[in-house]
């Protein structure tokens, strides 16, 4: 698991950097064909926007697989280490539940509802290609909750057997 964790993170990573390159390439155009051409681009502004929406669902998705994504922890930092961790559980338990429903599944329904719709600044690209990120997002959270809620299982096993052979001796 943690092997597919690394590669799926390498995924994000790439396609963030290169949405960020994207999204620098395009402004600059942007900002240069509308004060040196006097003639500015819709394409490059729609698209900068549908990028930089795509790169904050994956940026998201990928903060949430390093547990770096923003807690309040004030209550199981006061906790011993078996709660804390069995809270944590219950914790991503209740945000890979969301992510299965509202992204993953909604965000389906959401992108095939919309697949016959055409952006008015790009007709090239529907408005379900567009949405296809939260669905996308939605799985990798799903996954990265799952990962997540597997490396609490194993401290709390590796916990317990530790604790147990201590009593032993």
């Amino acid at each position: 698991m943690e092997k597919l964790k690394h590669i799926i993170d390498k995924i994000l990573i790439i396609c963030c950097e290169l949405m960020c390159g994207a999204m620098v390439i395009l402004v600059t155009w942007q900002v240069f064909a509308r004060y040196v051409l006097i003639k500015p681009s819709n394409i490059t502004e729609e698209l900068s926007k549908i990028i930089f929406v795509w790169m904050t669902l994956f940026g998201a998705a990928l903060l949430y697989g390093e547990r770096g994504h923003m807690n309040i922890n004030v209550i199981p930092e006061k906790l011993p280490p078996i709660p804390k961790k069995i809270m944590s559980i219950v914790v991503e338990l209740v945000n890979t539940f969301f992510a299965a429903w509202i992204l993953t599944k909604g965000g389906i329904i959401i992108a095939t509802r919309a697949m016959s719709q055409t952006n008015e600044a790009m007709p090239f690209i529907s408005s379900g290609q567009i949405y296809m990120a939260v669905p996308i997002c939605g799985i990798c959270t799903v996954f990265y909750g799952l990962c997540n809620i597997w490396q609490d299982v194993k401290f709390l096993k590796s916990y317990n057997s530790n604790s147990s052979k201590k009593a032993v001796n």
